[in-house]
């Protein structure tokens, strides 16, 4: 109850700050609040009547003097909301994947700063979004929930329901080298391709990790080698072990029973960096349940470690 309370108090003050220092009608409807630190709130998603189609993210800092958040000016965004329209999901999938390998970017050497002491990772993977993350897209609270990938972080999957202009700038919170354009290209891919996984991947139990597809259907798709096919055969081969990973020492069949959580995201957005390019399921048109069937096929594929 207090909790409540204090939020209830905060928002008030943010409301009588604001009307104080912006003319015009604000619209809070669609806007999401995020603790910075102890005296200062992030405010993402503002609408301003006279910009209709833009969003506002700004900073609002406790004043010890006037006991009310006041808006900080000089952190104000402006973000257009409209960009979304035109971005591309299935390049932003790649960009979570790796985004080094998309934008051509240096490799980041160095920890990221912001990636927390419980991690065992190190070097270029504390910077992918995946690390903390997921494959699942749920962070603490999915296939990363223990074992080397545990941060103790949260997920994006909860992300896609929030307005754009949250999801934009907290992407643009993370120092990472990107174009206005990728971090759109990120955004849509959260806010509209994101799957539940667990409803085609078993989580727990005796079948942990079993995609629940249609294999014959899958295996139809991954030779399929038209617009509406998975294209697969052509790179991996039929039995999936024309291409090879870490060395030579995995294919197709190990990595799609050992992470399918991987492997589903590579299937529809590709592999990041790839020659020729793999390509994007989602991109192709094909459904949620192509998809699955076409990672139900590959777990029945040869598999190079028993």
């Amino acid at each position: 109850m207090k909790a409540k309370l204090l939020l209830v108090t905060v928002l008030g003050l943010l409301v009588i700050s604001a009307r104080a220092a912006f003319a015009g009608d604000i619209d809070w409807s669609k806007s999401s609040a995020s603790p910075v630190d102890a005296d200062t709130i992030t405010i993402f998603g503002l609408g301003y009547a006279p910009t209709p189609g833009v969003a506002y993210n700004v900073d609002f800092k406790f004043n010890q003097t006037t006991l009310i958040f006041e808006p900080v000016l000089s952190t104000l965004a402006s973000i257009d909301e409209s960009r979304l329209g035109t971005a591309d999901a299935a390049r932003g999938g790649r960009l979570y994947d790796k985004w080094w390998k998309v934008t051509g970017a240096n490799e980041p050497t160095g920890n990221h700063s912001r990636y927390p002491s419980t991690g065992q990772k190190s070097g270029a993977d504390t910077w992918r979004c995946k690390e903390c993350h997921g494959w699942d897209n749920k962070g603490k609270d999915g296939a990363y929930a223990s074992g080397s990938h545990y941060t103790g972080l949260a997920g994006v999957y909860d992300a896609r329901n929030k307005n754009s202009g949250y999801v934009f700038g907290k992407i643009s919170q993370h120092g990472l080298t990107l174009s206005e354009q990728d971090i759109w290209d990120l955004t849509k891919f959260i806010k509209e391709t994101l799957v539940e996984m667990d409803k085609y991947i078993n989580f727990t139990g005796a079948s942990k990790k079993a995609a629940t597809g249609d294999a014959t259907l899958g295996k139809a798709l991954y030779e399929n080698t038209g617009t509406g096919g998975g294209q697969c055969v052509l790179c991996h081969g039929a039995d999936g072990t024309a291409l090879k990973f870490d060395g030579g020492t995995l294919a197709v069949g190990d990595v799609a029973n050992d992470n399918p959580w991987e492997t589903l995201h590579k299937i529809r957005f590709g592999h990041p960096g790839s020659s020729p390019a793999m390509p994007s399921a989602v991109a192709n048109g094909l459904t949620i349940t192509d998809q699955i069937n076409i990672l139900t096929h590959a777990q029945t594929l040869t598999k190079l470690v028993p």
